[in-house]
């Protein structure tokens, strides 16, 4: 968390270290200063640029960070061409070297010129939209350029499963102390996943090999329901189709802490899954109710386990009808209108 807010602030601290600098005028209504180390390898046209860049709002209270390239984990790298990048930038970026930063500013006043009605609404008249780029390296050729962009993926991958594995730990702790608090005692699953079985199943234990019929509801561990194919609200009320297999065409792939825990499951059994973040929605979250490492929680039911071929043939029966129904009501729309 502190250092994912170190990566949030720092274009942010670089506004405050460049807040000195003058502006400088450049076209299409652009402002821009360029602070430059004034040693590194000068950029030209047709270079790869391995940038971080950051959006910021600059409003009248405070600086709100909007996109930030950091959060991604890893730099962009885009060529400097003319032809692709806007001619006013371009102007701006071909002045960079190896080692600097930029800010380029633009007036809300003049976006709103531009973009009548296409501003989201809490940009102000007299505010300013900041955009940061950090120059981190120059390269000639694609090749040089594949090269960095394929190990900052790397880089990238290996910090992300660092942070998982952390948050795993994490929640892990936490969800051990809420079973010994509420004396829950779950089996656990191969990948985290806690399992509380609730009604034992019979026949064998699922695997790779079925698609799973379930009915659900999803909490957070907080008591929050975002989701349930057993309550009317959420406007999906039957059975959900869990694809444990490699044919992507036989029902849905889940989150793993499903694919986890049904697991330990079989058929007519009523579980608790509780799962932690990283095999759930991870840092990202969903939707409004699911936070950012929010840990789950979810009252299971296996209906049914089938085999590919009864699956597909359910699928198929599904599709035929919605088909069946769709053509009834196009017949019936023809028919009302052939009566008019």
């Amino acid at each position: 968390m502190q250092k994912k807010a170190i990566l949030l602030l720092a274009p942010i601290f670089f506004l405050m270290a460049a807040c000195q600098e003058p502006f400088k005028k450049g076209e299409q209504g652009l402002e821009y200063k360029i602070i430059s180390e004034g040693k590194g390898k000068q950029l030209k046209f047709g270079n790869f640029m391995q940038i971080h860049v950051a959006q910021i709002y600059n409003g009248e209270d405070k600086d709100s960070v909007l996109t930030n390239s950091r959060d991604m984990g890893m730099p962009m790298i885009e060529i400097l061409d003319s032809a692709m990048t806007p001619m006013e930038y371009y102007k701006i970026l071909i002045q960079m070297k190896k080692g600097d930063s930029l800010v380029i500013r633009t007036s809300v006043d003049s976006l709103m010129k531009k973009m009548p009605g296409g501003l989201p609404p809490f940009m102000k008249k007299g505010n300013y939209l900041l955009t940061t780029v950090k120059l981190l390296n120059v390269f000639d050729k694609k090749e040089q350029a594949d090269s960095a962009r394929s190990a900052d993926m790397m880089a990238a991958q290996m910090a992300e499963e660092k942070r998982a594995t952390e948050q795993l730990r994490k929640d892990d702790r936490l969800l051990n102390e809420y079973f010994r608090k509420n004396k829950i005692n779950p089996s656990k699953g191969a990948m985290g996943t806690y399992v509380q079985i609730i009604t034992p199943g019979n026949g064998a234990l699922i695997d790779t090999s079925v698609v799973v019929k379930t009915n659900y509801t999803g909490k957070t561990l907080k008591g929050v329901t975002f989701d349930s194919n057993t309550d009317s609200a959420f406007n999906h009320v039957e059975p959900f189709l869990v694809n444990m297999t490699n044919d992507m065409q036989l029902g849905q792939s889940v989150i793993r802490g499903w694919n986890d825990g049904l697991k330990l499951l079989s058929e007519g059994a009523k579980a608790k899954f509780f799962i932690p973040s990283p095999l759930a929605y991870g840092k990202n979250g969903a939707g409004d109710k699911i936070g950012p490492n929010e840990i789950l929680v979810f009252d299971i039911e296996v209906v049914d386990v089938l085999s590919k071929a009864e699956a597909k043939a359910e699928i198929d029966a599904k599709r035929n009808k919605m088909m069946d129904d769709q053509k009834r009501v196009q017949d019936s729309l023809k028919k009302a209108e052939a009566g008019k």
